[in-house]
């Protein structure tokens, strides 16, 4: 079974090399849900001794190969362009938070949110908030 996920990924890895000039980064995820994006262009991966290892000039990673879910090309960055929603109680009553709904209406200041998703917007910070 391993042999055959080992195949199947270095047959991937083959399959995709001539596609992987129209995409930025190659993101790289583990079975854990940790992922790493690298630069693309000049990306060179070797694998040896049941690990792969992605070298990009100063960028460099090592995974071992059973710990891997799965890679994919992309143009945005996993580990950069990504935001999380955070599930919160607080920041509504603060006079420097503006809040907005999912259709971009601000909330009158001081008005606590219902529950749901929120734009949480306090100088040049914005976070997604999930009220409870």
């Amino acid at each position: 079974m391993k042999k055959t996920t080992i195949m199947a990924m270095l047959l991937a890895a083959g399959t995709v090399t001539t596609q992987a000039a129209d995409y930025k980064y190659l993101t790289i995820e583990k079975k854990d849900g940790t992922a790493v994006s690298m630069t693309a262009q000049g990306l060179s991966i070797t694998y040896a001794d049941g690990s792969m290892k992605a070298v990009n000039g100063a960028e460099s990673a090592s995974f071992t190969l059973s710990d891997l879910k799965r890679m994919y090309f992309s143009n945005t960055k996993a580990d950069g362009d990504a935001t999380a929603i955070e599930a919160t109680a607080a920041d509504w009553n603060d006079a420097e938070t503006e809040i907005y709904d999912l259709s971009g209406r601000r909330l009158p200041q001081g008005t606590k949110p219902a529950r749901g998703l929120y734009i949480f917007k306090k100088g040049n910070t914005t976070t997604k908030k999930f009220v409870r």
